[in-house]
Order: C-alpha cells, then sequence, then structure tokens
C-alpha cells in the first residue's frame, strides 16, 4: 500500500482467458463456497490466485498503482461478505469478481473527474482504457460480456470515445466537446452514430 503512484498506460484490458472466465476445474467456485462459510483460508488462497490480474486491470483503468491496489483490496472485501449470495450459474467466478473490481474503478473515475469539473476549468483526461467493456457493473454472464464488447469494437476511435465520456464519467454534449476541442455538433453525431452501432449490434442477439 506505500509503494509510490505511477501511471501504467497500455492498448487494452487484458481478455479473459478460457481457464479465468469458466472455471474449468471448479477451483474457484468451491474457494468462494468456503469463504461463504467462513472460512479465511479461502480468501486468501482466491487473493493469491486472482490479485495480479485485477491489479494490472486496475492500474490500466486508473493509471494509479496506489489507487488500484485500495480498489482491488475493496474488491476481495465485498466478495468476502457477498460469497453466500454467489450463484455460479449466473456468472463465472472471476468475471464476477471482476465486475466488483470494475465498478470500483469506475466510482473512483467518477468521483476524480466531477471533483476536477465542478472546479469550473476544463482538464484533461486520462482514461487510459477505462471503459474496454460496457458490461452493466452487477455482474452479465459471460457470453453477453462477449457481445457487449464486440459491439465496442465496430466503433470508431472517436465515436467511442465520446460514449466513454457520456456514460462513464456522466459528461454533458457541451462538457465533451469541451474537453475534445471539437464541435458541439460533431460530439452529437458521434454519439448518434456510436449508439446507433451498439443498438443494431446487440438486437442480434437475446439477452
Amino acid at each position: 500500500m506505500n509503494q509510490p503512484r505511477s501511471k501504467i498506460e497500455t492498448a487494452t484490458i487484458p481478455q479473459f482467458t478460457t481457464g479465468l472466465g469458466q472455471d474449468q476445474s471448479g477451483e474457484a467456485v468451491a474457494l468462494i463456497e468456503r469463504m461463504a462459510k467462513e472460512d479465511g483460508s479461502a480468501l486468501t488462497e482466491l487473493h493469491e490466485m486472482w490479485s495480479p490480474i485485477l491489479l494490472g486491470a486496475a492500474c490500466r483503468m486508473l493509471g494509479d498503482r496506489r489507487e488500484a491496489e485500495e480498489a482491488v483490496q475493496d474488491t476481495f472485501v465485498r466478495m468476502w461478505h457477498r460469497s453466500v449470495d454467489y450463484d455460479p450459474k449466473q456468472s463465472p467466478p472471476f468475471v464476477w469478481a471482476f465486475a466488483v473490481m470494475r465498478g470500483y474503478c469506475i466510482d473512483r473515475l467518477r468521483y476524480r473527474h466531477r471533483g476536477k469539473r465542478d472546479s469550473s476549468r476544463v482538464v484533461p483526461i486520462h482514461l487510459h482504457s477505462v471503459p474496454e467493456e460496457l458490461e452493466d457493473p452487477r455482474v452479465m454472464a459471460l457470453d453477453d460480456w462477449r457481445r457487449v464488447r464486440s459491439a465496442l469494437n465496430i466503433l470508431e476511435k472517436e465515436e467511442r470515445r465520446c460514449l466513454e465520456l457520456a456514460i462513464f464519467l456522466e459528461y454533458t454534449h457541451s462538457e465533451i466537446s469541451a474537453h475534445l476541442g471539437t464541435p458541439l455538433g460533431t460530439v452529437k453525431n458521434r454519439l448518434r452514430r456510436a449508439l446507433e452501432k451498439v443498438r443494431n449490434q446487440l438486437s442480434r442477439h437475446e439477452f
């Protein structure tokens, strides 16, 4: 927790491997079941198994090592308390953990940038790769998560950036325009096109 802050910039958040996404061995589910019975050693094992991967993703999202470590720590605390309610039929274990952690990261980003916005001045925002996926933070099934990611991948870079600012940081059209140095009309058009593309892509699947 006392390591110096650092900015970690990468192109993408790592994709889930088959083992992480599906827990074919059942090891992670078994650990969560033990956690539900208040077995502290199970939490330790799960932390050793997943914390390096979660920390790497959190660093990419937040660009700050200390905040990332805190988000991962909060994630395991919440998993401990919610383990009794975990249902592997609703979501693979690592996807569940990632969704919990990502929710904490988004909360931190919103708080950080809302404070900057409230200071009545426009400042640069370094999203790094924050929302590589638009999955519901409450946990989506892995197939749904992949479909949403696929929908986002069809967007052009500027369309995607506008959509990220609007959804994850709750910026208005005017604030997006000021932040990107882009005409308001262009921002509105990019958002409209982005939403249409995502909606059309997702309409091919039943959620």
